[in-house]
């Protein structure tokens, strides 16, 4: 049986704990978190034991695997803690806050042998694998420009670290962007050569952006643009992908229509994933030392790479 522990008992630790009893070949082994009540009741229905200290956790339990989700600023420790400890990690996405931070972490990874892997999810969306399938076909064209837009009010019901660039890396970017540069780099195979971002704040006082644009050169000559408002906004989740023969667009993660030769949109229906569960699965592959889909720390930081340069834009 293989025996996994979490470090971090918030929303996302339940939906990892969900995945983890669907697999009947894995456990919670242990779950760490300094608001004890919120581990034990994580814990619930289990006999994983319940630590306010991951280093007592990987002291005293015989681990075969960690999940990380901590806030953004605890991620190098935490990971370099686990790696150096040989316990094979996923940490949570954003990979960290820097792209220094990642190198240390992968430094360590290849230092100690213990394998690493980023917790961006975007891969497994049903929609996002058929549209790169079929744009690596040639059916759709050559790539021209790539639309994402996401609004939310973002400051409503969430922790205060992530309303403290100290802790979070930054705002409504660092969080929405990584989401949104992971299904970016996937669907398209693309990397970012070159970033323009624009941010402001004008809702409140908080050291975070509450609204940004980016605007990215790609490698491949074509060009996306990413626009995120976590204003007094209603919810807007919308991407655009143009291919000289084709567009397609993305509503949320799971939906999927399709313009081909300027036809009218047709939706493609697709069975919904069950996310997390997919990660899980690659993840035990990845403890087994198997072949997996898990997002590597190269990725990881490719994508950090943009988001720092696009705050360090806005703080400019």
């Amino acid at each position: 049986m293989i025996k996994i522990g979490l470090v971090g008992a918030g929303i996302i630790a339940g939906d990892h704990k969900r995945a983890i009893y669907q697999n009947d070949d894995c456990i919670i082994s242990a779950v760490c978190d300094i608001n004890i009540e919120r581990a034990e009741k994580l814990v619930e229905g289990t006999e994983a034991k319940v630590y306010s200290d991951y280093r007592e956790m990987a002291e005293k339990e015989e681990l075969d695997g960690v999940i990380i989700n901590l806030p953004h600023f605890l991620h190098k420790e935490s990971t370099i803690y686990f790696l150096e400890h040989n316990i094979p990690t996923l940490i949570e996405k954003p990979m960290a806050m820097t792209e220094d931070e990642c190198q240390d972490m992968i430094n360590v990874s290849e230092k100690t042998g213990t394998p690493l892997a980023i917790g961006h999810v975007q891969k497994y969306f049903a929609p996002h694998r058929y549209l790169k399938e079929l744009s690596k076909s040639g059916k759709l064209g050559k790539l021209c420009a790539y639309r994402e837009s996401k609004n939310r009010d973002y400051f409503v019901n969430r922790p205060e670290w992530f309303l403290k660039k100290e802790m979070a890396g930054g705002g409504i970017l660092m969080n929405y962007g990584a989401h949104a540069l992971d299904r970016l780099f996937y669907i398209t195979d693309e990397n970012a050569e070159k970033v323009v971002a624009f941010g402001n704040n004008f809702l409140n006082d908080k050291n975070i952006e509450a609204s940004s644009q980016l605007l990215l050169k790609l490698s491949d000559g074509a060009s996306a643009a990413l626009t995120f408002c976590g204003c007094k906004t209603p919810g807007f989740d919308e991407c655009y992908i143009y291919y000289t023969n084709a567009t397609a667009k993305i509503v949320g993660c799971d939906e999927l229509w399709l313009s081909v030769a300027a036809g009218p949109f047709e939706k493609v229906e697709l069975p919904k994933n069950d996310v997390i569960n997919m990660q899980m699965r690659e993840f035990i592959k990845f403890i087994k030392n198997e072949e997996n889909e898990l997002v590597t720390p190269a990725y990881g930081k490719k994508v950090i790479a943009v988001l720092e340069e696009a705050i360090k834009q806005i703080g400019e």
